[in-house]
């Protein structure tokens, strides 16, 4: 079940900045509204605190994050669509792209709540000294996914791992991509070790754990191909015993499934009308709908689903019906046969206020976490009909299609095209195709052709090799002048 007292908490951040430094470079920290020397003191302090941090991370989730940079940037979704995913799908994006820059800023909003804790929280005063750890465990968890976010979208950034002034910062260089993933992966394996297994109350139901921080981890070392490095974290996960891949696909996102042990790590959202729900399912569909999934119409912008997507799934998959219409009916009565837009997360749930969903995100499936495995498994070393082969087939099953057999999937080289595959109509709509893509090697070469269909122009857009990463925002290019320490990447 869906914990709402963290949320509640999350609520009060609104109201809350939490963050000192006074810094509009980087966009690094509101405008504080109360004394900062008079906070960061009891173990109280820092659980504020702390839940300011998810709130930023929320913000970071939310729909002009994970549709509009990485679906829309991937062959899930075409080029017809409008707003910033639109911008990114038909690679026109720019140093002065909205979303881009959220992101950025975001990002570093984030960090900067991190470092004002990790600064301060060995001088504070707790009552349970256990707590201690868990919120430093938090603030190092998610620094860590910051900066593997951000290594991952703009290349190298400014390593700030404590609160500066204006001028302290304005002389930090940009790091390179593996100087930040290094960086990242610090600060992941510190939160590995300082974060709980479970935390000790069902009031904390839906923070992060050790193996949120394991998994996370993984992943980021999946991109760098480290596998022996992956390996013992998600094994560790595996061996837990606290998760189970959901009977049913569609258990995986409904609200009242939400936190359950599907769920490695969540976004959190609450509807109620309280400023914390979740806008993703309506903003997916055209704004005209006449749907009882969608009563009161849908959202503007949405994305168009890409017909790629959409007839790459096997005959019989239950996973692309639950996931993606086909076709609607307008108010008024005219009837669409061709749009395809993602209807993933409207199945529970239907709030009074179409923006206000209930329905948690997800940032960390186990079924990822097995499929991850799968394929360390297969990197070191191809076993026909192997373990590999049965976790993808247990995964496969479940959409209800028929189990992959070394005749079909014949060498090592097949089974990563089968994986890719399996992960791309898995995760359609939960912001992991462009990522899967840029770690294969793949992105170029599958951007290059998918540009190339009719529904996407028949050539007129093309993705330059150099856009496997975005633009360093102009307003940071502005503030740090210095060409020396802040750098636009090449290609924009």
């Amino acid at each position: 079940m869906k914990n709402k007292n963290i949320l509640i908490g999350v609520l009060l951040s609104a109201f809350l900045t939490i963050g000192t430094s006074c810094s509009d470079n980087l966009d690094l920290s509101p405008i504080s509204s109360y004394n900062a020397g008079s906070f960061y003191k009891t173990q109280g302090d820092f659980k504020l605190a702390v839940i300011g941090v998810y709130d930023k991370f929320q913000d970071l989730n939310y729909y002009s994050y994970l549709p509009f940079c990485m679906e829309g940037r991937s062959d899930n979704v075409t080029t017809d669509t409008g707003y910033d995913a639109g911008t990114y799908s038909k690679f026109i994006d720019d140093a002065t792209t909205g979303a881009t820059s959220a992101l950025w800023s975001n990002s570093f909003q984030m960090i900067d709540r991190c470092n004002a804790i990790l600064d301060k929280i060995d001088a504070g005063t707790f009552t349970d000294e256990k707590y201690k750890a868990y919120y430093k465990g938090e603030a190092y968890f998610f620094r860590g996914m910051a900066y593997f976010q951000l290594g991952f979208l703009y290349g190298g950034v400014p390593l700030i791992d404590k609160q500066k002034s204006v001028d302290e910062i304005k002389l930090i260089a940009r790091s390179t991509q593996d100087e930040t993933f290094a960086f990242a992966a610090n600060d992941l394996t510190q939160a590995t070790t300082l974060l709980p297994a479970a935390w000790p109350t069902t009031a904390e139901l839906g923070k992060a754990t050790k193996y949120a921080a394991e998994g996370i981890l993984a992943r980021l070392y999946l991109f760098q191909k480290k596998y022996s490095a992956a390996k013992p974290l998600l094994a560790d996960i595996i061996s837990s015993g606290k998760y189970t891949m959901a009977t049913a696909y569609g258990d995986c996102f409904i609200d009242k499934y939400d936190n359950s042990s599907e769920h490695v790590f969540q976004v959190q959202f609450k509807s109620g009308n309280v400023g914390e729900g979740n806008i993703l399912p309506v903003v997916s569909v055209p704004e005209q709908i006449v749907s009882p999934l969608f009563p009161q119409g849908g959202g503007s912008p949405f994305m168009y689903v890409s017909s790629d997507l959409y007839d790459s799934y096997e005959s019989g998959d239950t996973r692309r019906d639950f996931s993606i219409q086909k076709g609607y009916t307008m108010k008024g009565g005219v009837i669409d046969i061709v749009t395809k837009f993602y209807i993933k997360f409207a199945h529970g749930s239907i709030p009074a206020t179409k923006d206000d969903y209930e329905v948690n995100l997800p940032i960390l499936r186990y079924t990822d976490v097995k499929l991850m495995y799968a394929e360390v498994l297969n990197e070191e070393g191809y076993v026909a009909n192997g373990e590999a082969f049965t976790i993808l087939n247990s995964v496969r099953s479940r959409g209800g299609l028929a189990a992959l057999t070394a005749t079909q999937v014949a060498n090592q080289a097949a089974f990563r095209t089968a994986m890719l595959q399996e992960r791309r109509v898995e995760f359609a709509g939960e912001s992991l195709r462009w990522f899967d893509l840029v770690r294969s090697g793949n992105a170029l070469s599958t951007m290059s052709t998918f540009l190339l269909r009719p529904e996407n122009g028949s050539g007129r857009y093309s993705m330059k090799p150099t856009q496997t990463i975005f633009a360093i925002p102009q307003y940071e290019l502005d503030i740090n002048k210095d060409s020396k320490i802040m750098w636009q990447n090449p290609g924009y």
